[in-house]
This record gives C-alpha cells, structure tokens and sequence, in this order.
C-alpha cells in the first residue's frame, strides 16, 4: 500500500493555495476600465479597455468591439486574442502601455471607480 506523507502533501497544499491566491490578486488589482484618449468615456475617439475579473476582456473602439483573455506575467498585461496572437502592456500603477504591432503605443488609464468589472 502507499503511504502517506501527511508534511508533504500539506506543503504541496499550502503551495497551490497560495499561487492560487496569487493569480486571483492580479487580476483583483487590474481588473476594470482604462481609456486611452478623454478621460470621457463616450468620445468616439477612445479606445476603452475592459478587464474583467474573470480573465476575460473586450477592446472597444470606434463602435466595434473585440473580446480577449487577459493575464498578467512578470509585470506585463498579456491580451490573449482569439487568432491565437498576443499583444503586451507594461503595467505602471493605474496606467497600461501598449504597443501595438508596428509602432503604435497607447496609453490607457484606469477609469477611477471602476475597480470591480464582472
């Protein structure tokens, strides 16, 4: 029969509990809207960005809106698009700046108030 290890398989608990608590408090701290633009969302010119607490996202712009999986890794936002690519953002408090294929950057910043996006 197997014998249990009961230090082991409590350390091996404790571990995943916490990389567990670790990826909930990313996405608890980022989580919400940011704009790039107005600091008015309705300004047709903006580019909003939605982080949702789940991991899931959508980039409005112009009227269209395009949905994404979010993450965050070693201080960057990592926007999972559906075709399989990845754009990145480093991540400075309540600002993101991406840098879009080509030359194109964009600063979003949080929407204050908009903490707890669903």
């Amino acid at each position: 029969m197997f014998a249990i290890n009961y230090r082991n398989a409590l350390v091996l608990i404790l571990l995943v509990l916490f990389f567990l608590a670790a990826a909930c408090d990313y996405r608890d701290r980022y989580a919400g809207l940011y704009v790039s633009g107005s600091p008015d969302l309705e300004t047709p010119e903006n580019v909003v960005l939605e982080l949702k607490l789940n991991g899931e996202g959508l980039w409005r712009a112009g009227g269209d809106e395009v949905p994404f999986a979010w993450s965050v890794k070693g201080g960057e936002l990592r926007i999972h698009t559906r075709g399989g690519g990845v754009i990145t953002g480093a991540l400075d408090g309540e600002t993101i700046d991406i840098t879009l294929p080509g030359t194109m950057k964009m600063l979003f910043r949080k929407v204050p108030g908009s903490d707890q996006v669903n």
